[in-house]
């Protein structure tokens, strides 16, 4: 009887990114690079909650069992989770295609689903859950997996456009290379981001709401820029593209994290350089506390996410306050830097050390 094969190095990395660096998704190369069934062309939210479901799984997505996330951590900002299911319908749904090898050792195509079942409780209170299993030749690809990309959590969160985050993740595996490219044909490309058979069929159209739309967001929210180019063949039809994925410098770097990380709202003014963002922060905090109960006590959040939802009062200074920066890099300091006595603060004294940090951190670090 042969040996089964050992842990490869993507779930070794996806562990230590659970415990050190909860920002941070990891995601097999073979998922990434792998193309979408055919006929299949995943919605938006349906890309987002597979990335959420492989951060929660992290290095023991390999394992036979099953895993369990909150609905909270997967509606976003929707406050109910009404729309969970048909996610959770959608992906069972989907499948890919790699390429593999037989049981005979010749090369072959491997089609299967990634989740084997989903548990979704009925109840929409803080404690409801959602619980899944990988299927077992999902669990084989990621225990053998040697090569995988850090995918901001922020980031991709933060895509408004589905084809943008199959991008984003080619360029998150792709923008450390040597050679940072890929190149193939055009159907090769639609398959890859999974485009519907039968749409967008003119390269115009394809280039305007795939191409042009992903490349507009990841320049904002990625560490790297997108670009690309064009090869005509017979009477000058565009047939193949190459897609390069240039990593930025530090600075360009944090003003991507810092965009990641501030409200959705004037993001494509922000981009398109139309309009400013003028902002009230005694009314922001006002409205940001109304959201909190009156049995609701201030208290430092336990995985040290501050987002508008799950914290609303303490985002609200930190966007308010914080000279533009984003809200979690403002946290992650106050994290590193307080370490275990952020647990003991609650209440007003919370609020006025947080409000304290984010002042002096604008005033440090000067505004974004």
């Amino acid at each position: 009887m042969s040996d089964p094969p050992s842990l490869g190095r993507t779930m070794k990395a996806a562990s230590t990114a659970a415990v050190r660096d909860g920002h941070a998704i990891v995601k097999a190369g073979e998922f990434i690079e792998a193309r979408f069934g055919a006929g299949v062309s995943p919605s938006l939210a349906a890309r987002k909650t597979l990335a959420l479901l492989i951060a929660k799984a992290a290095g023991e997505a390999w394992q036979p069992g099953s895993h369990v996330i909150a609905k909270r951590d997967l509606r976003g900002s929707h406050e109910s989770n009404d729309r969970i299911q048909d996610t959770l319908d959608e992906l069972m749904d989907i499948k890919f295609r790699m390429p593999s090898t037989s049981a005979q050792g010749r090369s072959a195509t491997l089609t299967a689903a990634l989740l084997a079942w989903t548990l979704n409780e009925h109840a929409d209170d803080g404690l409801a859950t959602v619980e899944w299993e990988f299927t077992a030749p999902a669990r084989a690809v990621l225990q053998g997996s040697d090569y995988y990309a850090r995918l901001n959590r922020a980031a991709l969160l933060a895509f408004r456009s589905k084809y943008a985050i199959t991008l984003y993740e080619m360029g998150c595996l792709l923008a450390g290379r040597r050679e940072p490219r890929w190149s193939g044909t055009i159907e090769d490309l639609r398959e890859r981001v999974g485009v519907a058979p039968k749409t967008m069929l003119n390269f115009s159209d394809f280039r305007r709401f795939v191409l042009d739309l992903a490349k507009a967001e990841i320049d904002q929210l990625a560490a790297f820029t997108m670009d690309w180019s064009e090869k005509r063949g017979a009477r000058g039809k565009i047939t193949h593209v190459t897609l390069v994925f240039t990593p930025k410098d530090d600075d360009a770097t944090n003003a991507a994290a810092d965009e990641a990380g501030r409200h959705s709202t004037g993001r494509r003014s922000r981009r398109e350089g139309t309009a400013d963002t003028i902002v009230d922060p005694a009314s922001l905090i006002a409205v940001a506390a109304t959201r909190m109960s009156v049995s609701d006590t201030l208290r430092w959040p336990a995985d040290d996410r501050v987002d508008e939802f799950k914290t609303p009062e303490l985002y609200a200074i930190g966007r308010a306050l914080g000279g533009g920066h984003a809200v979690q890099r403002l946290a992650d300091q106050y994290v590193r830097v307080l370490k275990d006595r952020r647990r003991q603060l609650v209440g007003e004294a919370l609020k006025a050390d947080w409000t304290k940090w984010v002042t002096g951190c604008s005033a440090k670090w000067g505004r974004a």
